[in-house]
């Protein structure tokens, strides 16, 4: 078993995040840390006896690219033999209608299609130590209580996050191993949201004072 197998495994069963039997249907947006995701969990699949499915939201901002995505995904589980949910939904229209942020607008939408799918399953959601770091930074940046300073749950009802001891760069070393491709959300390259200026500007910097600072965020919740 390789080294980000083994990081899964080892949250799975710090954290009971998977029952012998489970089905598990996976959020995949056709990034890296979804893909790999859905990978691991495959590889690990006979170990926990589950059924792995998965689940696409196009949000449809980003034009031809969010429907690129969306073909990524379909195209991605047949060849894997995976059960598909594709769900679209105007975030954009949502979000002028309910006076929201496109970012507060799609997270809103997504868990609700995450919540209507997901009945009687686990949901796996690909959030990483990355993100981790990234949020906790956020929540100090907003002011935050101790609560923020926890940063994302492992486990938070039937939703697991089997990636959350696993760094950014390893899932992307994963995927080279794998030689799977994956596919790059163009707002992701943007520092116009708060997320991607933490993550472009301040994780890195954080970094050089201590290169596992993601890693140690991560193990110590």
């Amino acid at each position: 078993m390789d080294k980000l197998c083994n990081k899964v495994v080892n949250a799975v069963e710090k954290y009971k995040m998977i029952d012998y039997g489970d089905n598990i249907i996976i959020a995949l947006s056709g990034g890296a840390d979804s893909v790999c995701l859905l990978l691991a969990l495959l590889e690990l699949k006979d170990k926990y006896n589950s059924t792995i499915s998965a689940i696409h939201i196009n949000h449809m901002l980003r034009a031809e690219e969010s429907d690129s995505d969306e073909e990524f995904c379909v195209s991605l589980c047949t060849r894997l033999g995976i059960s598909l949910v594709v769900e679209r939904h105007d975030v954009a229209l949502y979000a002028k209608l309910n006076k929201l942020s496109v970012e507060v607008a799609a997270r809103d939408i997504r868990y609700e299609a995450f919540k209507k799918n997901s009945i009687g399953m686990k949901l796996a959601t690909a959030h990483t130590s990355s993100d981790n770091a990234e949020t906790i930074i956020h929540n100090l940046t907003r002011g935050t209580g101790l609560k923020g300073l926890l940063g994302i749950p492992p486990v938070r009802d039937n939703i697991i996050r089997p990636l959350i001891f696993a760094s950014r760069e390893e899932i992307e070393g994963y995927l080279e191993l794998k030689n799977q491709d994956y596919v790059t959300d163009s707002t992701n390259l943007s520092d116009d949201y708060t997320r991607n200026k933490i993550r472009h500007k301040v994780v890195p910097s954080l970094q050089e004072i201590n290169q596992s600072f993601t890693n140690t965020v991560s193990t110590n919740i």
